[in-house]
């Protein structure tokens, strides 16, 4: 198993000035990791624990394949993302098949495990952090990693994902991607949206690009999503008091059992302030599920994030969210 498995980068989706500049802002150098604003948000790493098991491939159930990601998860979150996922067709080129071994999504996020086998011969070995990692994209326009919609327009997002390499003397390479949606696109609204990988590279230190695998693997995760309910609790006279902002209003709440989006306002604003408080989905044996991190856009007084669940949630089991000193129910 890789044990750099984590070095994470967000990639250009849509080259249009507005699209170049909201992903400027998202995108952050090296290692990157989706931005995270000050204030209260649980900070986690984008990193999830991985369990140390030899998986036997597309047969084993996608909550258990899930689990080399997300870590150790129970009966009832494998059920969830059994109930969510989705099959894809995998797609060949160049001698190389990517194999989706399991997809499901919401709204704001999309998770596919893909296993990545080249043509016999080739290995796909592990890089340590000083001779660089793989990346699905290159260094030019022509090699970016796309989202388009059925028109063929850029749909606006980004993506980090984890390697996984059971056995770096083989050729075969697996990863686990998210895509994160920017400026509101619903990932699972049923239309056609159309993943586009070019390839594989290795991303140097020195963010030189040497290609390992080129051609083109296209997969419509849109019309194979679906089937995710949301909540979208009454917030109405939720405030939570700020020591800098004053009183802070929630205006907007939704979670899924992927992951939340919020938006709130403050009554004092402060230039170079952001305030928050730690936001958190209480179940019904007292236990908490947090954040792992954040994405988001604001102004003056204003605030609206969304991030993934650390592990998939059962709303079923969710009574409460408590932001701050505040406490939502759900029932």
């Amino acid at each position: 198993m890789d044990k750099n498995a984590f070095q994470t980068e967000m990639n250009r989706v849509a080259f249009t000035p507005a699209g170049r500049e909201a992903l400027t802002e998202a995108l952050m150098k090296g290692k990157a990791a989706p931005a995270r604003r000050s204030g209260g948000w649980a900070r986690r790493s984008l990193a999830a624990a991985l369990a140390a098991v030899v998986l036997a491939g597309s047969a084993l159930a996608a909550g258990t394949l899930w689990e080399r990601y997300f870590g150790r998860l129970d009966e009832t979150q494998q059920e969830i993302i059994e109930t969510l996922s989705r099959e894809l067709p995998a797609a060949e080129s160049n001698g190389t098949t990517m194999t989706p071994l399991a997809a499901f999504g919401d709204q704001d996020f999309y998770y596919l495990m893909l296993e990545i086998r080249a043509p016999e011969g080739t290995v796909l070995p592990d890089y340590g952090e000083d001779e660089g990692y793989y990346q699905l994209f290159g260094d030019t326009l022509e090699e970016r990693f796309t989202l388009t919609d059925s028109a063929g327009q850029d749909v606006l997002c980004t993506l980090d994902y984890t390697w996984l390499n059971d056995d770096p003397t083989d050729n075969v390479l697996t990863a686990a991607i998210r895509l994160w949606s920017l400026e509101g696109t619903d990932l699972c609204d049923g239309a056609d949206k159309i993943l586009h990988i070019p390839g594989l590279w290795v991303q140097s230190p020195d963010k030189i690009y040497t290609p390992v695998l080129t051609g083109g693997w296209d997969f419509n995760i849109g019309a194979h999503s679906g089937g995710v309910e949301s909540l979208t609790p009454d917030v109405a006279g939720v405030t939570v008091e700020d020591a800098d902002c004053g009183t802070m209003t929630m205006e907007y709440l939704r979670l899924s059992p992927l992951g939340m989006r919020i938006r709130h306002s403050w009554s004092e604003p402060k230039e170079g302030i952001y305030p928050g408080a730690a936001l958190s989905v209480v179940m019904e044996d007292g236990s908490e599920v947090f954040l792992k991190d954040t994405v988001g856009s604001g102004g003056e007084n204003w605030n609206e994030e969304f991030g993934p669940f650390e592990v998939p949630v059962d709303l079923g089991k969710a009574v409460a969210v408590r932001w701050g000193t505040a406490e939502i129910p759900l029932r």
